[in-house]
């Protein structure tokens, strides 16, 4: 295939906003904007009623309808419950994302030309159900995913490239949903990430959430009224707060004018300190994870190098005094911190330097445990590769079987780090037949292997038999297109008016 500015495409598909970046040909990333010109796209789809179009962005942000306006639909990722339904017709999580990324792909598409494939980038924390329905909504666009990449690694790539961080680097990634905090070491080819930590739901919608509430003590302390009606009406003030936020970053003090249901007015005063209060639980909250991250690798905020921001709701000032005052310096801001991912994702396609990636969650398999002390066995998740360890790995664990005659053998592949069976994630399973008249205690070796693709095989051995079974651990349950489910909604989606 021949080089061209096209080829090294990434793809930041963010809660609050997403955006696309390539690398030109002097080897440096750009952003690409949107039709509307615009660098950073609304992750926002709205359903018009009357010529059945999908706007994307700020059309679709300020498209007025709340009730046809969907935001945020990447918090649903790892739901395969989740669907709105609009006009009597259902659409996933994958489905409202697959509308953003054909967006993008066809505004970018007229200025740098066609766009086959890309690096799509997701939470560190995202699992396996997550992950597939982000690669899946590429596919459902028209896009052949060429590799998913974690947010922080990619933004450490963004920052290595342009303002030649080096060492020992703590990434904190607070976006429009979820915090990341990686730690990684990066040289002159390579990055190499230490770990990843994580919290689902802990971003700047939350913060949103919190925002509405006090707006709605707030209405009702100045005027004396309630504000929030019904749901409808909370929806609206959502979409106030988020600009009142970015506002709060600015200024001390802010005013907003807003009305209830019955358009009864009032003025609400609110001060960036309400605001601070406000979120300072869920603030610590990030803290503590940083704690705990270092903890987990015996190193010290000395031990850091470097701590760089990343994403939107890092320009908090509150935020970036708490880091200020936890490593006793004040972190690296690239400025673009809304855009950085996109941009390292870019990098990352062009394999720009050479990273090392961890395994962001921990895979095991059911298997019956003898308590120590009572001598009483229970079904506990024994874990076979463990959260953080580098890519690529192999990691074999040996069972015995528990009964006698047993003809067939069945692993259930686990995600997750707790022990309790009923705090993880059955995402596969194994099913092994072995010869009859087999006493109990026989040897069975569970094979894990987490390539550098994030790709997952698993392989199942009978030491006595000799015979054996491998598969590639697919998540295949509820929420999860099959292939011919995947062709026919692609092939739906190309006839889908977006704008």
């Amino acid at each position: 295939m021949s080089e061209n500015k096209a080829m090294y495409v990434g793809i930041d598909l963010g809660t609050s906003t997403s955006s696309l970046a390539h690398v030109r040909p002097d080897g440096n990333p750009e952003i690409v904007p949107n039709a509307d010109g615009e660098r950073l796209t609304p992750s926002v789809v709205f359903f018009d009623r009357f010529e059945g179009v999908k706007l994307v962005g700020s059309a679709a942000r300020n498209g007025g309808d709340q009730e046809r306006t969907i935001r945020h639909i990447k918090k649903h990722m790892d739901d395969p419950a989740f669907f709105v339904e609009i006009d009597n017709e259902k659409w996933t999580p994958t489905e409202i994302s697959a509308l953003i990324l054909s967006k993008l792909r066809k505004d970018c598409s007229k200025i740098i030309g066609p766009i086959e494939e890309a690096v799509l980038t997701v939470p560190a924390n995202f699992n396996e159900l997550a992950r597939k329905a982000t690669v899946t909504a590429g596919r459902l666009a028209g896009l052949r995913i060429q590799r998913i990449v974690n947010e922080p690694t990619a933004a450490a790539l963004y920052y290595a490239h342009t303002q030649s961080v080096r060492g020992r680097v703590l990434v904190y990634d607070l976006g429009g949903g979820t915090l990341d905090i990686t730690i990684l070491e990066i040289d002159e080819n390579n990055v190499d990430i230490l770990l990843s930590e994580g919290a689902r739901h802990l971003g700047g919608s939350d913060f949103d959430e919190i925002l509405t509430d006090l707006f709605k003590q707030k209405y009702l302390e100045q005027n004396g009224r309630e504000l929030i009606l019904d749901a409808a009406q909370r929806r609206r003030l959502l979409a106030v707060c988020e600009e009142t936020k970015k506002r709060l970053s600015k200024l001390s003090v802010v005013s907003e004018v807003i009305g209830n249901r019955e358009h009864v007015p009032g003025e609400v005063e609110l001060t960036r300190a309400d605001f601070e209060e406000a979120i300072k639980r869920l603030l610590i909250r990030t803290i503590m994870l940083i704690e705990q991250a270092l903890d987990t690798l015996a190193l010290t905020p000395r031990d850091i190098d470097h701590v760089v921001l990343v994403g939107g709701s890092t320009r908090i000032p509150k935020v970036q005094e708490l880091l200020t005052g936890k490593f006793g310096k004040p972190p690296l801001s690239c400025g673009n911190v809304d855009e950085c991912v996109a941009l390292g994702a870019a990098l990352f396609a062009r394999r720009a330097r050479q990273v090392s990636e961890v395994c962001n969650r921990s895979y095991g398999t059911l298997a019956i445990i003898e308590d120590a002390l009572t001598g009483i066995g229970k079904v506990r998740n024994s874990i076979v590769i463990s959260k953080n360890t580098p890519l690529p790995c192999s990691m074999t664990q040996t069972y015995v079987t528990s009964e006698a005659n047993e003809e067939l053998i069945e692993v259930e592949i686990t995600q997750g780090e707790d022990h309790d069976p009923r705090y993880v994630d059955i995402i596969g399973r194994i099913t092994l037949r072995v010869p009859p008249g087999r006493p109990a205690g026989c040897a069975v070796t569970v094979t894990y292997s987490y390539d550098e693709n994030q790709r997952v095989r698993a392989r199942v051995y009978d030491e006595i038999s000799g015979l054996h079974k491998d598969i590639a651990i697919e998540y295949e349950g509820p929420g999860v297109l099959n292939e011919s489910e995947i062709e026919r909604k692609s092939a739906y989606l190309k006839q889908v008016k977006i704008a």
